[in-house]
């Protein structure tokens, strides 16, 4: 074993100083290293799981597991991007955009729109905005030809273009908030008290007793001791104006030529009638029981008695619950493409099966937690056992790449010839390219290593 070992290790030292051969090389020395290049490809790990580093014509790839991932695209055009302690941290660097995230920290550089260039070719990086945010507590922004803004709550914030306002303004907040849309602008002191004001708005509240509001051709709201009588009219494009009035705990209602809706006694009983989505929906109490057909129709494509069972069949989708979360299904066949889902107590036990007609493509998985994570990708069929984080997001990159490794002790993979591949313990026992392979493996590409 020990001249196996240092026959090994000659061997890898060899394949690392010298030029790069043509022909496949591999040494295998359980559990401290594995390396293999073929071609262009070169794949080495170190300790198990815990290190892996794999080059290609078209990317190379580090991990060291479960603190950092490296990953950068090789060619003209550049495609960084790494995890630090996934999702602690994590950064992105291509072509146009940069970007680093730290838990409630971002930084983001990019180009402005209508900032000039040649035809082609991006803004030289010193014409490029940038932005930082330590969320909810922290705001820069900086645009080229602009000054600077830089905002610390509560004491002063100043942005454009955030939570669908063109401008946010404040000062000891909440004492001071402006608001700004298209002709409109709202002031608040102290929420309390608050304007609606310009070209299209007009309106003063004093919450919750007494307020007024108006947006020209688009809304008119007044209400004592919100919100127990609230009288509003808004419109809905293509229909007209909607009256809308609520006198809790008794009644609300809406009344337009799109929605006709009653509610009695804070939603003991509720009747829609909305003729935008050509549906008639009754609640008695809702949610808890909800019903809802089309119109003209005897059968209610949504019925609902929560938690006991519910289904809805709308859009090509079906889903029911039983004993919500028990059980769960969702399914949606719409001309070639084909998906399924059932799950169990939402992340127990999970099946899922998709097909593509139109694009070839077909999917499965199955997930148990913390014991399963089997899938299948068209011929190619791959998972895990145990499976810890991966059996919660069997989708998330960043989670298969730096955590789902680690728990993997048996571990499996079709490869591209279609042969099945598997290995245990992070390689002590190992089915590759049809041979088992032990701890120790030498094959210095005149033979197949087998």
């Amino acid at each position: 074993m020990r001249t196996s070992a240092l026959v090994a290790a000659a061997a890898l030292a060899l394949a690392v100083l010298a030029p790069r051969a043509a022909r496949a090389f591999d040494v295998k020395v359980w559990p401290l290293f594995r390396y293999a290049s073929s071609g262009d490809t070169v794949r080495w790990s170190a300790l198990g799981p815990f290190v892996e580093f794999t080059r290609t014509g078209e990317r190379r790839d580090l991990r060291i597991r479960p603190v950092l991932w490296l990953t950068q695209r090789r060619g003209p055009v550049p495609d960084d991007r790494a995890e630090i302690l996934f999702p602690i941290a994590s950064s992105r660097w291509e072509e146009g955009y940069r970007s680093f995230r730290l838990l409630l920290f971002t930084y983001r550089t990019s180009p402005e729109p209508g900032t000039p260039h040649a035809p082609g070719a991006l803004p030289p990086p010193e014409l490029w905005g940038s932005r930082f945010t330590l969320f909810p507590l922290v705001w820069y922004r900086h645009r080229p030809a602009e000054r600077p803004r830089f905002s610390f709550l509560p004491f002063y914030l100043d942005l454009d273009d955030v939570l669908g306002f063109d401008n946010v303004h404040a000062v000891l907040f909440p004492a001071y908030l402006r608001l700004r849309q298209p002709r409109v602008e709202r002031r608040y002191f102290g929420f309390f008290v608050s304007t609606v004001g310009g070209p299209d708005g007009r309106g003063f509240r004093v919450f919750p007793f007494w307020g007024t509001k108006e947006i020209v051709g688009r809304e008119r709201t007044r209400y004592v001791l919100w919100p127990f009588h609230i009288r509003s009219d808004v419109f809905v494009p293509g229909w007209g104006w909607e009256h809308r009035r609520v006198d809790l705990p008794f009644v609300s209602a809406i009344d337009g030529p799109a929605r006709t809706s009653r509610a009695y006694g804070l939603f003991a009983h509720t009747h829609t009638v909305d003729r935008r989505r050509n549906e008639e929906a009754i609640g008695a109490p809702w949610p808890l029981y909800y019903r809802a057909r089309r119109l003209g129709e005897e059968r209610h494509h949504v019925w609902r008695l929560v938690p006991i069972y519910g289904r809805s069949d709308t859009g090509g989708v079906s889903s029911r619950f039983y004993a919500w979360p028990a059980y769960r299904t969702k399914a949606q066949d719409v001309d070639d493409f084909h998906y399924r889902r059932d799950d169990v107590m939402l992340f127990a036990w999970r099946r899922q099966r998709l097909e593509s007609a139109d694009t070839g493509r077909r999917e499965s998985l199955v997930t148990v937690l913390g014991a399963l994570r089997s899938e299948r990708e068209n011929a190619r069929r791959f998972g895990q056992t145990p499976a810890l984080a991966d059996s919660i997001l069997p989708k998330n990159r960043g989670v298969l790449a730096l955590w789902a490794p680690l728990s993997g002790v048996f571990r499996w993979d079709t490869a591209p010839d279609g042969s099945r591949e598997w290995n245990l313990l992070w390689g002590l026992v190992a089915r590759e390219r049809g041979h088992l392979r032990g701890p120790i493996h030498v094959d210095l590409g005149d033979g197949d290593g087998g």
